[in-house]
This record gives C-alpha cells, sequence and structure tokens, in this order.
C-alpha cells in the first residue's frame, strides 16, 4: 500500500473475488450452522455445565460482563456501519426489489440488524464455548485459541497442529483488528473536522489513530479490572446517551414505527436473508456484503471467544451463549434501529443529500453530518467522537490482551499475561491501518466509499483457514462432552 496503491487495490480485489465466488457459500452454510448448533447446546443439559467449580460465582457483574463481550466484539465500525450501511442496499437492493422503492427501504433498514445480529453473535460465542470448556472446566494449561481443539488435538501446546491453529489465528486477528482500525479511525476525524469547520485530511486521521493507540496502550497495562472493564462500562453509558438524544430529537415516530417493521420483516426473511439472492453464495449482493461481514466475525471469532471465555468464569454455557447472542443483537440492533433509521428519514425526507455526501465525499463524513444536521447536533459531536475514540479503544484493549494471551506459554485461570507482552501487541496491531490508509490516501482510483473497500479485502483474504478451525473445535468439543456423559 505504501508503493504501489492501485496496484495493491488491484490484486486485493481480485483475489477477493477469487475467494468469494469459490467459497463464499461455505461462509453462508456456516454461519446458519453455527446458530443451530449453540442454540441446540444451550437448551440441552450441557447447557447446565458450569465454567469453573460448581460453588464459584462470576467473576464479573452483568453490566460489567455485557459490557466487555459487546465492546470487544463490536467497536467503533458499528457507528460507521448503523449509519451508513443501509444506503448500499437502498441504491442496489437485493433479490430484485427496485432501488428507491418502498420494498428497497425494507431491504435497508432490516439487513444492517441481520448482518450484525445473531447470526454473527453465534460465530463470535462459538469458540467462547470450546474455549471456555477446555480452559474452566477440563483445566487447559493456556488461553487460546488452540485451546478449544484440545478434544481433539490431545498434545495441546505440544502439538505442531494447535501451534499452526495459534499462528493462523493470530496473524488473522493483527490483520483483522487494523483492518478495522482503519476503517473507524475516519468516523472519529470526521466529527472533528465537522466540529471544528476544517478540512478532512490524513493528518487528522491518522493523529485519531495514535490518540486511540495511547488510550488503549494505557488501558491494557492496567488489565482487566482496572483498564478493560472500566473503559468498556464508560463507552456503554456514552452509546445510551447517543442513542437517546437521537431517539429523541431525531425523528421520534418514523424511528420506532421503522424499527418495529424492520424487527417483524427481518424475523419473516430471516431464512432467506441467510441464504442470498441466487445464486447461493454467487450473488454480487451476497460477496459483498454476507460473506464479507460472515469473514469478519470468523476472523475475529476466536478472538472475542478467548475474552468471553476468559471473562465467563463462574457463569454456566447456557447463560454465556444466551448472554452473548441475546445483549450482543440488542445493542447492534439498537444502532441500526436508531441511527440508521435516522438517516433514512433524512433522505427520503430531503432534509440532508446524505447519498450525495456517501457517495462524493466519505461514509465517514455522512456519519457526522447526519449528527450535526439534528438539533444542538453539532455540539454532540464531540460526544459522538469520544464514544468512538473510547469504543475503538477497548476492542483492541481486548485484542492486545488476547494477543498476549496466545504467545504466552502457561497461564492458569485467573492469571493475566504480562504487561510487557500486552502493550507489544497494543502497538503491533496499530501497524497495518497505518500502511492503508496512507495507501488509500495516495490512491487516485479510490473516491467516497470505495476508500473501504481495502479493508474490507484483507479480512476475507485472511478469514479463510479459520473455518478449518471452527470444524476442529465444533468436533472436539462433541468429543469432550460426549466423554463427560461416559465418565459420569
Amino acid at each position: 500500500m505504501f508503493i504501489a496503491p492501485s496496484a495493491t487495490n488491484e490484486f486485493l480485489n481480485s483475489a477477493y473475488d477469487l475467494i468469494a465466488s469459490n467459497i463464499g457459500g461455505a461462509y453462508l452454510i456456516m454461519g446458519l450452522l453455527t446458530l443451530i448448533f449453540l442454540l441446540l447446546l444451550a437448551f440441552s443439559n450441557y447447557g447446565n455445565i458450569k465454567l469453573g467449580r460448581e460453588d464459584e460465582t462470576p467473576e464479573y457483574g452483568i453490566f460489567g460482563w455485557s459490557s466487555m463481550l459487546f465492546c470487544c466484539g463490536i467497536g467503533a465500525s458499528l457507528v460507521l456501519y448503523g449509519s451508513t450501511e443501509w444506503v448500499d442496499y437502498y441504491l442496489r437492493p437485493p433479490f430484485d426489489a427496485v432501488p428507491g422503492s418502498k420494498e428497497a427501504i425494507a431491504w435497508a433498514s432490516s439487513y444492517g440488524m441481520f448482518h450484525w445480529g445473531i447470526t454473527g453473535w453465534a460465530i463470535y460465542s462459538f469458540p467462547a464455548v470450546a474455549i471456555g470448556y477446555n480452559y474452566h472446566v477440563k483445566g487447559a494449561k493456556s488461553l487460546k485459541a488452540s485451546t478449544g481443539c484440545e478434544g481433539i488435538l490431545n498434545d495441546g501446546e505440544n502439538n505442531y497442529i494447535s501451534r499452526l491453529i495459534d499462528l493462523i489465528y493470530m496473524v488473522a486477528l493483527v490483520g483483522v483488528l487494523g483492518a478495522g482500525l482503519g476503517l473507524t479511525s475516519p468516523v472519529v476525524s470526521a466529527t472533528i473536522t465537522e466540529f471544528f469547520l476544517i478540512k478532512q485530511s490524513l493528518t487528522v486521521t491518522i493523529s485519531c489513530l495514535l490518540l486511540c493507540l495511547v488510550i488503549y496502550s494505557i488501558s491494557t497495562y492496567f488489565g482487566l479490572e482496572k483498564g478493560i472493564q472500566k473503559l468498556s462500562k464508560f463507552c456503554a453509558y456514552l452509546a445510551f446517551i447517543v442513542l437517546i438524544y437521537i431517539l429523541i430529537f431525531g425523528p421520534t415516530s418514523y424511528i420506532i414505527t421503522s424499527s418495529i417493521q424492520s424487527v417483524m420483516f427481518m424475523g419473516e426473511n430471516f431464512l432467506k436473508m441467510s441464504m442470498g439472492p441466487p445464486p447461493f453464495g454467487e450473488s454480487e449482493f451476497s460477496k459483498a456484503w454476507t460473506i464479507f461481514m460472515w469473514a469478519w466475525f470468523f476472523g475475529l471469532g476466536p478472538f472475542v471467544g478467548i475474552f468471553i471465555a476468559r471473562i465467563s468464569r463462574g457463569r454456566t454455557i447456557r447463560t454465556m451463549i444466551l448472554g452473548s447472542l441475546g445483549f450482543g443483537t440488542m445493542g447492534t440492533s439498537l444502532f441500526f434501529m436508531i441511527m440508521g433509521n435516522n438517516a433514512i428519514y433524512q433522505e427520503v425526507n430531503g432534509l440532508i443529500p446524505i447519498i450525495d455526501i456517501w457517495t462524493n465525499e466519505s461514509p465517514a463524513v455522512m456519519v457526522s453530518r447526519s449528527i450535526s444536521g439534528m438539533i444542538l447536533g453539532k455540539w454532540i459531536l464531540p460526544l459522538v467522537g469520544i464514544f468512538c475514540l473510547v469504543f475503538m479503544a477497548t476492542t483492541f484493549d481486548s485484542g492486545a490482551y488476547t494477543l498476549a494471551s496466545s504467545a504466552t506459554k502457561k497461564m492458569k485461570a485467573g492469571e493475566n499475561p504480562e504487561v510487557w507482552n500486552r502493550i507489544f501487541w497494543a502497538f503491533f496491531i496499530a501497524l497495518l491501518p497505518f500502511a492503508i490508509l496512507i495507501g488509500v490516501t495516495d490512491s487516485p482510483d479510490l473516491q467516497g466509499i470505495d476508500k473501504l473497500k481495502p479493508f474490507q479485502r484483507i479480512i476475507v483474504l485472511i478469514s479463510p483457514p479459520l473455518l478449518i478451525v471452527y470444524i476442529i473445535m465444533a468436533a472436539g468439543l462433541v468429543k469432550s462432552l460426549i466423554r463427560k456423559d461416559e465418565t459420569e
């Protein structure tokens, strides 16, 4: 991206299309099967298994626990996509709907909730079950991606396949987190440039990225209790303030009515949306969105799974699964219901040229304009910027923690990786977004929404090996649970 940004972008596009066209259907099937498997597990007798001793109580309260898992799994990218994702569905709706029609609006207001909803959180939660069971119940010596595979890979950390799985996971996580930082840094910079009426520039975006790096490095230094948990709670409070502001000062009646209709519409079409428009796994819509989203969740899955497993000691498998699916889906849906429907209302009623800003400037600028155009909106922008910054910090703070855990040979339940190890990974994660942001800026063929595509392409290219890791985890978990039954 530094030396030949245009050539690199062309290569990323070709590689992305090759992978999405050939194995895109596998992502769609794996996503649906993961959700079905988790629900069956949660409501079976195995759901009663406690992660830890039978007399053990949860290490974190429900609000702290849910805040950490939500901030770890989502990040500020939710602010970007919650406000902007509907535009592409509105202009290029699936299932042969007419662009700009009422049917297109129905798909546009529903598909974002679907893509960030229960299936994505199932992809996140499954590794948490596999890793958490082996770590808290079977007494695994380390907290890594390969920990979830120990039912099959009996040698644990001394097994070469285990080491390969951890290497694949760590490379994928650095890539996906780095791409995520690159996606969301412009949102923070857009709130700053909109508030101070200055021109959007690479310098401002890089400065925001550096500030985020400082915040999550400090939080990483203080660890789970004093760092990540407090930062996550603060982020949750800010999220409620921003969403309540938009709901009250925005088109309240429209947001509530449209949200109810969207949830009902998504429920009626859930299986249809899971399979995507025909041809199965090869349609341009599936490749551009559902396959990309599932690849993103699979790429982050072991990371989020390790973190959820670490903070869920004392909870049952059922509570962990249903809590992750419930709190995660509810939290993401609120962003699409409130921020997304607010932007839709502004566009269709001619209040703000949302789509024109999205196309000709950037999605990040669209986010800031959709808020600044509201009553007192300009004075809410700094709060949105702080919220996004803290949101980014909590996600990458958690990422540095889990990478440090994966690089630690032995770590007993309740212990944390060394401080220097956590700080090293905090800085290492930031290298990729620096490179891509500079490359995107220097690439003349990337304008508007296209500036996001290199980050999206990298996410899909990194994730395929993790599909195999999920299959190994599933086989290992089933084998371990069967063995447990046989020994009782």
